[in-house]
Formats: C-alpha cells, structure tokens, sequence
C-alpha cells in the first residue's frame, strides 16, 4: 500500500535546486546534449543506424529491457507532471521547476527510444502488448499512482535512477557495442548525461525533508522501503539479455552494482539500505 499522505515543509526554502538547475541553464545543458547526440547518430553508417550489424539474438534478447526503458521514460514524464502539479506554485516553484525539466529529459528519451525500436523493425501499435508483458511494468505503476510531489521525487529520483539508470546504463552501452549496436549505445551514452540531475533532485528532497524535520527519516525509510524492492523486476526484464549469442552479461552481477549503490546512497542519509543480494 503506498503512502498518501502528503507532505509539506515547514521551511519550503529548505529546498534548494540541484546545481543551482533553471529553465535557462537546463535549456543550455540539454541543447549541448542532444546536439551531440544527433551529430553522433548522424556519423554512423546507414547500416549501423538501422540495426543491421547486431549479432543474431540480439534484438530478441533486449526486447523486454528496451520496454522497460521506452515506456518508463513515458511514465516517467507523466509522473513528475504529476509532481509539479502536486506542490502550491508561490512555495515550490525551484521544485516545480526541477520537475517540469525533467519532464522535458523523459520526453526525449522516450523519443530516441521510440526512433530506435522502429528502426529496430517494431511496430509501434504492438508496444502496448509487449509492455503488458514485461516484469518492469509494476515499477512504473506504483510511481503512476502517486500524489505526493516529494514521495514520488524520492522514489523515482533517489531510489529508482540512482540504484537502476546510473549504475545500468554505462554496462548496457558498452553492451550494446560489443553486440554490433551504435545506435542504442548512442542512446545509453546521451540519456547519462540527465540521470545524475533526476538522481540529483531526488537527493534534494530527502536533504530538505531531514533539515525541516530529522523526524522525516521515517517517512523517507518507509517511502524507501515500500518501493526499493520492486526495482528487483528490472533484473528479471534482463535475464533474456543472459541468451543473447556470445553474451557475457550477468543480472545477477547487475543486482550486485544496483544493490552496492543503493546501499552507499542509504547510508548517506542515515537511511537503513532496504535492497540485499
């Protein structure tokens, strides 16, 4: 059962903006980002854009991990809608606006997966069943559930992306070359540069909540505790990545990276780490 009440500080000034993030300088960031990106895509080969120079197996392998990423960055751009929405405007408003430059982050992502899974031979009216499918789906549902700005902050940023999207990404693209993949490599090498600032706002709230009020460790330990150990279905969405043809991929060995960051990121809140081998 999720946690619904909602909360508020006492101080909302306690809330201080990640890198001191604006809509100007998230402007400027995710221009460079992205324009790196494109110019990257726009160098491979028409072969290598089009996924032709994969190894056998291996679209079919990352198939249930690809849904899990396409369709999380929709929700994920829907549930801190959800956020900002949640918060009064005068209070909240560097709050407000860390969410809404997320938003923006999701979008793109969701739009560079989308690209990739059609010129992976996908067809975009049977992603809705693939996505039904797949283990990863009850994460982003227990996120879309939510009220609470700073809950779902918390859980998407500080849990979610710091444990799964920072410690994943970097191995699935050096996976993903290894395997004949540019485009998706390209992908996973441009969507790092955003994780940190999700990861980031997430680190914000708790430190707010536990300036305003340390009684707010129990709430955030709850918060942690009712979500961290839904993220274990992201390791069964990657056990086919284990069958790809000359596969030397371990879920096993990526539990242990996401069980070992979430740890050192508990501690540093006073937190007792939720997540075990």
């Amino acid at each position: 059962m999720a946690v619904r009440q909602r909360v508020f500080l006492k101080n909302p000034k306690l809330f201080v903006a990640p890198g001191g993030l604006n809509f100007e300088k998230h402007l400027r960031l995710h221009a460079q980002e992205k324009l790196r990106y494109f110019d990257e895509i726009a160098r491979l080969t028409d072969d290598q854009r089009n996924m032709r120079t994969v190894t056998p197996g291996y679209i079919e392998g990352m198939t249930r991990r690809w849904m899990a990423l396409y369709h999380g960055e929709i929700a994920a751009a829907q549930y801190m809608g959800t956020a900002a929405a949640s918060m009064p405007f005068h209070d909240y408003f560097e709050f407000i606006a860390c969410c809404i430059c997320q938003q923006i982050d999701e979008l793109s992502h969701a739009e560079m997966d989308r690209d990739m899974l059609q010129r992976a031979g996908f067809r975009l009216e049977d992603l809705p069943a693939l996505w039904e499918e797949c283990e990863a789906k009850v994460v982003f549902d227990h996120l879309l559930s939510l009220e609470d700005g700073f809950e779902i902050a918390f859980k998407g940023g500080f849990v979610l992306e710091s444990a799964n999207a920072v410690v994943g990404f970097h191995a699935m693209a050096r996976f993903a070359e290894q395997h004949g993949d540019y485009l998706s490599a390209a992908n996973h090498r441009t969507r790092l540069t955003d994780e940190p600032r999700h990861m980031a706002l997430g680190m914000a709230v708790a430190k707010a909540m536990l300036a305003d009020d340390p009684a707010n460790i129990h709430i955030l330990q709850q918060w942690q505790d009712e979500f961290a150990p839904l993220i274990y279905n992201f390791i069964h969405a990657s056990r086919p990545i284990e069958r790809i043809p000359g596969s030397h991929f371990s879920a096993d060995a990526q539990w242990a990276s996401i069980v070992e960051h979430h740890t050192k990121n508990a501690l540093k809140l006073g937190l007792r780490p939720t997540l075990t081998l």
